[in-house]
């Protein structure tokens, strides 16, 4: 396997690891609302959303990312990433979350627990803990000190920084999301931003050792980056916000790539799409973030690790 060949896919899994991705349709009474792009009101939205917040401090989250690779053997079959479980942020405490996660790849199934707990990271495989070292844990949990917004510091753990990549943003108008009133904000994506973020996240999770076990690159560089910029056909992302509260309850992008012949050459692949979405519900809702039941060692959960990083070989 060309280690190159699947950058984009990492790009699905690392991005996705938390905020749902997906795009949506509007009618044409929403369209008749629509804002113009970059306006005061849409700006205020973001910051009110991605910024200081505190109705934003607890609630679950809930989310599906579905890819479909071309012009990859190994990867034939439509990949799938979820994402869900609940988070609290109190007093002067950092956000905690108890996230579990899933990746469905070549007919096969690999999943696990990301345990934010007590400035710990726990990694959950089955009824076992592992607390990941504090060289590593410290640079996972830095996002998590700015208690602000508790929602939006557990996305930034995972690089995910909507307001980073918010290019011309406009308001859509109000809808129902399960039943909350929202304000819809859409936008096209500045993928520069978006795949730097990426490639800064891949170090962490290198770190972690998940790119080993999943098969996929240890790093995204430069060269790679510009060339996934310049193959993306379709980015466009969008927030649905709380309208009283400015709490998000949903996020969606959709994203598809196809490289000249000269990318293809450096990316491996002949298109991908990327769809999915996050929802947010419970919010203001008091959660109860628990450990695994039984605790195991760092050195038990590598040898864990190397035999599921022999699986994908």
């Amino acid at each position: 396997m060309r280690p190159k060949a699947i950058f984009a896919v990492l790009a699905l899994l690392l991005v996705s690891a938390l905020a749902g991705c997906g795009g949506s349709d509007e009618d044409s009474s929403s369209e008749a609302k629509t804002n113009a792009p970059n306006s005061a009101e849409v700006k205020k939205l973001l910051r009110e959303t991605f910024g200081p917040n505190d109705k934003a401090t607890s609630g679950k989250i809930s989310g599906t990312v579905d890819v479909v690779v071309k012009g990859v053997p190994r990867y034939r079959e439509p990949i799938q990433v979820t994402v869900s479980g609940p988070f609290e942020q109190s007093g002067n405490q950092a956000t905690e979350a108890n996230l579990t996660v899933a990746l469905s790849l070549r007919g096969g199934s690999i999943g696990g627990e990301l345990v934010l707990i007590d400035n710990e990271v726990v990694i959950g495989l089955g009824s076992t803990g592992y607390r990941v070292p504090d060289d590593i844990a410290a640079t996972i949990r830095k996002p998590l000190a700015k208690r602000e917004n508790g929602l939006a510091s557990l996305l930034a753990v995972f690089g995910i920084t909507p307001e980073r990549w918010a290019k011309d943003p406009r308001v859509v108008g109000n809808e129902d999301v399960n039943g909350e009133d929202t304000i819809h904000g859409t936008a096209q994506i500045n993928t520069n931003r978006f795949f730097l973020d990426v490639a800064r996240l891949t170090k962490v999770l290198t770190k972690l050792r998940i790119t080993e076990v999943t098969g996929l690159p240890r790093e995204i560089d430069r060269q790679a980056r510009q060339a996934l910029s310049r193959s993306v056909t379709k980015a466009r992302g969008d927030v649905w916000t709380g309208a009283e509260d400015k709490v998000l309850r949903k996020a969606a992008f959709d994203m598809a790539l196809k490289p000249s012949a000269r990318d293809r050459r450096i990316l491996g692949f002949t298109s991908i799409t990327l769809k999915g979405e996050l929802v947010v519900t419970d919010v203001g809702t008091p959660q109860k973030i628990e450990r695994p039941p039984s605790t195991g060692s760092y050195d038990a959960l590598q040898i864990t690790l190397d035999a599921l990083a022999e699986s994908v070989r």
